[in-house]
C-alpha cells in the first residue's frame, strides 16, 4: 500500500498513467472510469467496491442495486425491501419475483412523489393475500387475534379482496389531507388522477408490515375508509392502530366524521 499524499507528483502521474493504461487494455474506455468522479452515487458504488477488495461479479444488474439504493435516500425508512418482509415474516419470494421486483422497480420521479405526499414504498407478498391470510402472519398485530366480526362467513371482502402479488405498492401513511369530517363520495374527488382507494387487504397489509420492519404504529389515532365493503354494504374502515392491536370495523360511507379519512395507494 501507498500514501499518495506522500508521494511526488511524477510518481503520481507515473502510478495514474500506468494504470489507465491497464485498464485500457482490459478494454475500460477512459470515459468510464471518470463517470465516480461526476456522479455522488457512482462514486459510493465504486468505493464500496473497491473497499470490498474488488470480488469478481458477474451479470451484473446496475439498475436494480442502484435504483434501491436510490429509492433508500430519497425515501429512507418509508422504503422496505423484499429481504426486510422475508426476515420478518414465514414467507418466501421466489428467484423470479425477486428479479421482477428488481426490473420493474420504480422512476426516481415517482420515488420523489412518494416522499412528498407522505407515501410508503413496499412489496406485495409473494402469493396474493386477504385480511384473514395476513392476520394469519402475526395474529398479535391485530386488535381481534382470532374470530371477530369479519371473520363471519358472509364477510366474503375478507377473503376475497386480496393484496397483488409481488409488485410494489406504494400507500399513503395516513389519510388523504382534509378528507376527515367527509362522506365517502365527498372523500373520492380528494385523491389525485395518479390516486386510488386501496382495498382493506393492501392497507392492511402496508400497515402491519411497516410496524414488523420499522417498529412503528402508524394511523394510531384515526381511521381510513378503504374500497372494501362488509355483506350489508358499509365501507370497511382501518386504524386505531397500536399496542392493543390494528382495528378492522366498519362505518356507513354516508356520515361525516371527524375521525375517519380515506385512504390512498398510488397507481401504477
Amino acid at each position: 500500500m501507498f500514501n499518495i499524499d506522500r508521494l511526488d507528483e511524477a510518481a503520481v502521474l507515473t502510478s495514474s498513467s500506468r494504470f489507465f493504461r491497464n485498464m485500457r487494455g482490459q478494454g475500460v474506455p477512459f470515459s468510464a472510469l471518470i463517470q465516480a468522479g461526476d456522479d455522488r452515487i457512482k462514486r459510493h458504488n465504486l468505493a464500496r467496491y473497491l473497499a470490498a477488495g474488488c470480488p469478481e461479479v458477474a451479470n451484473i444488474e446496475a439498475k436494480s442495486a442502484t435504483s434501491y439504493d436510490l429509492a433508500t435516500m430519497i425515501l429512507g425508512q418509508d422504503f422496505i425491501t423484499p429481504e426486510e418482509i422475508v426476515a420478518k415474516y414465514p414467507i418466501v419470494y421466489t428467484e423470479d419475483q425477486l428479479k421482477a421486483l428488481e426490473a420493474n422497480f420504480l422512476s426516481i420521479e415517482v420515488i420523489a412523489w412518494c416522499r412528498g405526499n407522505g407515501y410508503m414504498l413496499i412489496p406485495a407478498p409473494p402469493t396474493a393475500m386477504s385480511l384473514l391470510g395476513i392476520r394469519d402472519l402475526n395474529r398479535t398485530l391485530f386488535y381481534s387475534k382470532e374470530g371477530g366480526w369479519y371473520a363471519e362467513e358472509r364477510q366474503t371482502f375478507a377473503q376475497n379482496d386480496k393484496t397483488q402479488v409481488a409488485t410494489w405498492l406504494a400507500l399513503r401513511k395516513g389519510v388523504v389531507p382534509n378528507s376527515t369530517d367527509k362522506k365517502w363520495k365527498e372523500q373520492l374527488p380528494l385523491l389525485s388522477d395518479v390516486e386510488r382507494v386501496p382495498n382493506a387487504a393492501e392497507f392492511v397489509w402496508g400497515l402491519t408490515t411497516y410496524k414488523e420492519v420499522r417498529g412503528v404504529y402508524l394511523m394510531n389515532a384515526i381511521y381510513a375508509r378503504t374500497n372494501s365493503v362488509d355483506s350489508g354494504g358499509d365501507r370497511v374502515i382501518v386504524g386505531i392502530f397500536d399496542a392493543k392491536g390494528l382495528v378492522v370495523s366498519l362505518w356507513s360511507g354516508d356520515g361525516r366524521y371527524s375521525d375517519i379519512g380515506v385512504a390512498s395507494a398510488r397507481k401504477f
